[in-house]
């Protein structure tokens, strides 16, 4: 009877999973939002698209960026490296430079797990088309990177000679003119100042991307799962939110963290608690836009009819300062800057509630690839976090690590599970997030924290030494390959 039910178990498991298909997969992909503007954690922020998704999954409030800064951040997704590893390298943000294909694997893992692959909206792995080095056209280097299917929207176009598919719109509406000279004036101006697009919400380019993601959905055959990164280019200054986006927040009612100075300097602009305010409706306003994107892209896989067993994963590259400890945009291993929302939703599977598991953006990568039964490839140090989401295990990272700079000594940051601590130029910064989330009393010079200052150390160096790329793994002596080869001869003649 015994061998019967197994036999029979072995002749269902082919119908099993023929009656299990695998999950599409939705990567909302955001430009410097800080956590601190998540409704789940400022009640005057409100986002019901991105509620009901957080609601159905699991929120990481410990999650951080590799690198406060858009491109070193995005390069980290799609190879799964950390700035310090060869294949990334990439510290910061630079203007001639291609991610190398054979680094990034994360959709060709993801494509030889049965799926299309897709991102629509900002990419930035790459700057002044160093891929033509290499490759004919940008399309051949995208496909190479594993990538089926591809709207690159760079941003907001601050020039009217703009290529890109939203340029090209723009100038069949006959825009492209007004948004080139106003993005123009505010970027050499102050991209700060909160004033709204020139174009309406219907045309706003965190739009015209949710337009091309969900295009790309309807065109997918159902019989085939699609892996879709929908990218936007908010909450990312310039402050351009448009038509009813840009009043929507009353900033006199928006409440500012004890951490913003009653005034501070930046680039040459004063700002008090008022004008931070101001600043702040309108970065508001940008988040509300792109959640009613995300909204649209939810009512096409629910036209699919895929919505039930779609796996969404939302992130941001990096956070935004606004105002706190004086500072503005990113690029700093503060809270507001350097952590990063994540949220994982898989009906079904992933338990939902909040967890204080240390993750990593990156950790995208490799969650959906277990997800959907896939093979990561070798030599990432990104780490699925789907044991964590679905309740097997509390945490699988002893820290988080973020790393940026341009000149030496490079800057690097680690959290553990209450402390956080970094080093940029001479100066050692340590604070305890459990008793003080809003940094404000560093202990690092404090002789009471020494021990914590040295453990935060050796955290730094064990990680350091755990994450270097060792080509060397595996290697066999030739001795040791000589004798293994004189067995496995002797092993086929026995067996003849």
């Amino acid at each position: 009877m015994k061998r019967l039910f197994c036999s029979l178990v072995l002749l269902l498991i082919p119908h099993i999973q023929a009656a299990t298909p695998k999950p599409d997969v939705l990567v909302i992909l955001t430009d410097q939002w800080s956590p601190r503007y998540l409704s789940w954690e400022n009640p005057e922020v409100k986002t019901p698209n991105l509620d009901r998704i957080a609601k159905e999954g699991m929120i990481f409030d410990a999650c951080y960026t590799t690198s406060p800064v858009c491109m070193p951040a995005r390069i980290s997704l799609i190879t799964g490296l950390y700035p310090h590893n060869g294949g990334h390298s990439v510290w910061g943000n630079v203007s001639n430079y291609a991610v190398p294909t054979e680094a990034a694997p994360m959709f060709r893992d993801i494509r030889a797990a049965g799926y299309t692959t897709a991102q629509v909206g900002k990419l930035h792995w790459t700057g002044g088309g160093a891929w033509r080095e290499k490759f004919a056209s940008q399309a051949e280097y995208q496909t190479a990177l594993g990538l089926d299917h591809v709207v690159d929207v760079p941003g907001p176009p601050d020039s009217a000679t703009d290529r890109s598919a939203y340029g090209q719109y723009l100038k069949k509406l006959g825009l492209l003119d007004a948004v080139a000279k106003d993005l123009h004036d505010r970027y050499v101006k102050w991209e700060f100042e909160p004033r709204a697009s020139v174009v309406k919400p219907e045309d706003y380019h965190d739009t015209f991307v949710a337009g091309a993601a969900v295009d790309f959905i309807d065109g997918q055959p159902k019989e085939k799962p699609l892996c879709l990164v929908a990218s936007f280019h908010s909450p990312h200054p310039p402050l351009d939110a448009p038509g009813e986006f840009a009043t929507m927040y009353d900033p006199e009612k928006l409440t500012l963290p004890a951490n913003v100075p009653d005034v501070y300097l930046r680039e040459g602009h004063a700002l008090n608690h008022a004008e931070t305010r101001e600043a702040l409706a309108n970065y508001l306003g940008k988040i509300a836009l792109v959640d009613e994107c995300v909204g649209r892209l939810v009512e096409a896989l629910k036209k699919r009819g895929t919505w039930d067993n779609t796996l969404v994963l939302f992130t941001a590259d990096h956070g935004e300062m606004m105002g706190a400890h004086g500072y503005l945009t990113k690029g700093r291993f503060y809270e507001e800057s350097v952590r990063v929302p994540l949220v994982v939703r898989w009906p079904g599977q992933v338990k939902a509630g909040r967890t204080q598991a240390r993750a990593q953006m990156m950790d995208v990568y490799p969650t959906i690839v277990e997800a959907i039964g896939g093979e990561l490839s070798p030599g990432r140090f990104a780490v699925s976090q789907l044991p964590v989401a679905t309740g097997q295990k509390k945490t699988v990272r002893r820290v988080a690590i973020s790393e940026i700079g341009t000149v030496a000594p490079l800057r690097v940051m680690a959290r553990d599970a209450r402390y956080k601590w970094w080093a940029e130029e001479e100066k050692e910064f340590l604070f305890d997030l459990q008793e003080d989330p809003l940094e404000m009393n560093n202990l690092a010079d404090k002789p009471e924290h020494r021990e914590t200052l040295q453990h935060m150390h050796d955290e730094m160096l064990l990680h350091l030494r755990s994450t270097q790329l060792n080509l060397s793994a595996g290697y066999k002596s030739k001795v040791a390959r000589l004798r293994e080869a004189e067995g496995n001869t002797k092993e086929k003649k026995a067996k003849e």
